[in-house]
């Protein structure tokens, strides 16, 4: 299977290669290939990419045009991997292109390419073909988390959006794997409140608790964590204690439900000795999450 090859793992001195595609595409044509680049040690920089099946390979950037207008391609002489890594995915800035390939690329073949870095020197891998980069992407993406991560691999990849109950506000959620797997980030926004709002959570396996943990920074100040309890049907977000901007603590507690295409979240807030719902919405996929 294609996803077999997509989450098979490259890795030299600590650096992995996940999520390993290149977008098919007939003999003498060129060919945009992306990767997650996992790097838990020192910064290190992309130096090169080589593959038999092309005539050469490019690390490429795109950057706004000189108006401001549109973008153009430039080629890059190397790539910087901070400490964490990097993702070359589909709808960033960034890919490797192969140049003038020798023969047809075929859905469901495979090409080995060559990575060579400053410090951790020549990776090989196997890069799947693909028909559509982006659904591949998130496909590999979502299943390449860590197992303790499998719960949340429905959301990742996508952005998610809900409309507040009587009211024109909506809330739009993006979730997205970190590189490694072992971190999901859920950005978020609120549009047409009266003053702009986001937030981002950053979801972790806490070996300690044996649980999933979140931890929330509001764009106003405001945090919150707590822990996500997995359930047959979604997920229970347990007490949290919310401190707002102004100091002010509020006791919350979320549940999260899936349906056959979306999930349904409700916030409930502690009132003395009982729980008040805020509000129930429903969320639906709204495309693809954006590239950093």
């Amino acid at each position: 299977m294609v996803i077999v090859s997509l989450l098979a793992m490259a890795s030299a001195q600590g650096l992995a290669l996940d999520n390993r595609i290149v977008r098919a595409a007939p003999a003498g044509a060129d060919a945009a290939a992306y990767v997650a680049i996992a790097n838990p040690g020192a910064e290190d920089r992309l130096l090169g990419v080589s593959c038999d099946c092309a005539e050469r390979v490019e690390i490429h950037r795109m950057t706004p045009g000189p108006d401001g207008d549109g973008t153009t391609m430039q080629s890059a002489p190397a790539l910087a991997v901070p400490t964490g890594g990097i993702e070359i995915r589909p709808g960033s800035r960034l890919h490797l292109m192969l140049m003038g390939l020798r023969a047809p690329l075929v859905a469901g073949q495979s090409v080995t390419m060559t990575l060579r870095f400053e410090r951790a020197g020549a990776v090989s891998a196997n890069f799947a073909a693909v028909e559509n980069s982006a659904a591949a992407w998130q496909t590999a993406a979502a299943t390449a988390l860590t197992a303790e991560l499998q719960p949340l691999a429905f959301l990742v990849g996508s952005c998610w959006r809900a409309t507040f109950p009587n009211s024109t506000q909506t809330d739009t959620h993006c979730y997205t794997a970190m590189p490694g797997g072992r971190h999901v980030r859920d950005r978020h926004v609120v549009e047409g409140a009266p003053a702009p709002y986001s937030g981002e959570t950053i979801y972790r396996w806490d070996p300690t608790a044996g649980r999933i943990r979140y931890d929330y920074y509001a764009s106003d100040g405001g945090y919150s964590a707590g822990f996500a309890e997995p359930t047959p049907s979604g997920f229970n977000f347990p007490e949290e204690n919310y401190v707002g901007a102004d100091g002010r603590e509020m006791t919350l507690r979320n549940v999260l439900v899936r349906d056959a295409d979306g999930y349904s979240g409700t916030s409930s807030a502690r009132d003395g000795e009982t729980w008040r719902e805020m509000w129930t919405m429903r969320f639906t996929r709204v495309g693809p999450a954006p590239a950093d």
